[in-house]
């Protein structure tokens, strides 16, 4: 019997099932969808823990890929795939993160990162710059950003238009429609928005945008009135004082 492969994806109390196999599979009381999903049997050892990873490929255009693709702010979803030589039995022999997603004609690659790898990381070295270092809305930014919400009316590959006009300030902003997130890349005008990626929906969908940071401190106060929370340094010297060479930052 073919070997079967369950992939489990959770972003907070969403969760996603998939599975490799042509059909549909009903496992522990729950339905499991059919995807294209390729993944080799090898899963990465190493005496450092922090290598220890896998990755699978997975048909664009999919709700996995776009959930590599495009994961929620600040969020790096979770992924526990379970294998079957049966299909009756099922083990779990990977449990992780979705690190990243890249393209590959036609395919997604995902790369994922192992759950224990999360654990021996014990401390990071934070790295000073003159821009802001704070993802939008996280708890060192600590603003709370409001979501609006939307109609679009057309879509052109990765351009967006909508009925509603929209300050320019929705550049490096997000685009959420269902489970989907999309990057906003720019705002060429007030009801025009450029993906990152092509777009997942059609015209009459309502989506919910979100306005984006360029972590400059002149965006920081006047666009979200935070600057007491910047994170950056703008008068960070670009010479050491005292010999002239240049700082590393």
């Amino acid at each position: 019997m073919a070997v079967i492969e369950l992939y489990k994806t959770e972003v907070h109390n969403e969760v996603w099932r998939y599975t490799s196999h042509q059909n549909d599979v009903l496992y522990d009381g729950m339905n499991w969808s059919a995807h294209a999903i390729e993944r080799g049997n090898g899963i990465e050892q190493s005496d450092n823990p922090l290598r220890a990873d896998t990755a699978f490929e997975v048909a664009a255009g999919s709700e996995l890929a776009n959930l590599a693709l495009n994961p929620p702010l600040n969020v790096a979803p979770k992924i526990t795939i379970l294998r079957s030589e049966d299909g009756r039995q099922f083990y779990t022999v990977f449990a992780g993160r979705i690190m990243a997603g890249v393209w590959n004609d036609g395919f997604v690659s995902v790369e994922l990162e192992a759950v224990h790898t999360e654990l021996q990381i014990t401390g990071l070295t934070e790295t000073v710059t003159p821009q802001c270092r704070y993802s939008l809305g996280s708890r060192k930014c600590g603003h709370i950003e409001s979501t609006r919400t939307v109609t679009v009316t057309a879509v052109d590959g990765n351009l967006v238009t909508l009925t509603e006009s929209l300050p320019l300030e929705y550049n490096y902003g997000r685009l959420k429609h269902g489970h989907n997130h999309h990057y906003i890349d720019t705002q060429p005008n007030v009801k025009t928005l450029r993906l990152l990626h092509p777009a997942t929906f059609t015209v009459g969908d309502q989506v919910e945008v979100n306005r984006g940071c360029d972590r400059t401190l002149a965006t920081c106060h006047s666009r979200f009135n935070n600057a007491i929370n910047f994170g950056g340094a703008v008068n960070l010297p670009t010479k050491n004082p005292y010999i002239g060479d240049p700082i590393d930052r």
